[in-house]
């Protein structure tokens, strides 16, 4: 059973749910009004956005991604804060993705140019996985489903990275080495996500 402290403490990093997400709309609203700003045509403005945005949520999205690597691999006072409230971050990365989602959707809408074969089912599946993510993210979801809460949230986060990586890699494999920096922290996350996993089972064996 969970102890009296431990379950006060789970309750306080659950509270912050809501101050976090409304923080995340408040943020990735100010990074989509920045893209509007800068372009210099409404195609222009709404495809910045939707990249601004998209970074801003790729932010978010790291530390849900690692944190029980960093935990394991680097406990601290950070590290404890971010995995405990690791939902919560979880569900503030979903809000501000789904103002991408709103503003890549205008900015397709604006170029009047329907996205490739590609794009449209890997990057839409990213936002369908993003969704049962979300959708499961609460206690009752997590009973009900039982042992297919882990495989479904693992192979969620997943494929959220692997949409993220491949991205970015697409962008700096075609020159734009701005993107360079994302896509490198990209690879770190992962491979902090293997380091922790092998010396895990290598404590266990």
């Amino acid at each position: 059973m969970t102890s009296i402290p431990a379950a006060r403490a789970e309750r306080r990093a659950r509270s912050l749910t809501a101050p976090l997400c409304a923080a995340s709309a408040l943020l990735a609203s100010g990074a989509l009004a920045a893209g509007l700003a800068l372009g210099a045509a409404p195609a222009e403005d709404w495809q910045l956005a939707a990249r601004y945005t998209a970074r801003f949520a790729f932010l978010l999205f790291l530390p849900v991604y690692v944190a029980s690597a960093w935990n394991r691999l680097a406990p601290s006072a950070a590290s404890r804060w971010v995995r405990k409230r690791r939902r919560s971050l979880a569900l503030a990365f979903a809000t501000a993705h789904a103002i991408h989602l709103g503003a890549l959707t205008a900015f397709q809408l604006t170029k009047a140019e329907a996205p490739d074969a590609v794009t449209l089912v890997v990057g839409g599946g990213a936002f369908v996985a993003l969704g049962a993510l979300a959708a499961t993210s609460n206690d009752a979801a997590v009973r009900r489903l039982g042992r297919r809460w882990r495989p479904l949230h693992l192979f969620g986060v997943h494929y959220i990275w692997f949409v993220f990586a491949f991205s970015y890699f697409g962008r700096v494999a075609a020159g734009q080495l701005a993107f360079l920096p994302l896509f490198g922290a990209a690879l770190g996350a992962l491979a902090l996500r293997i380091v922790a996993a092998r010396r895990r089972r290598a404590r266990s064996g």
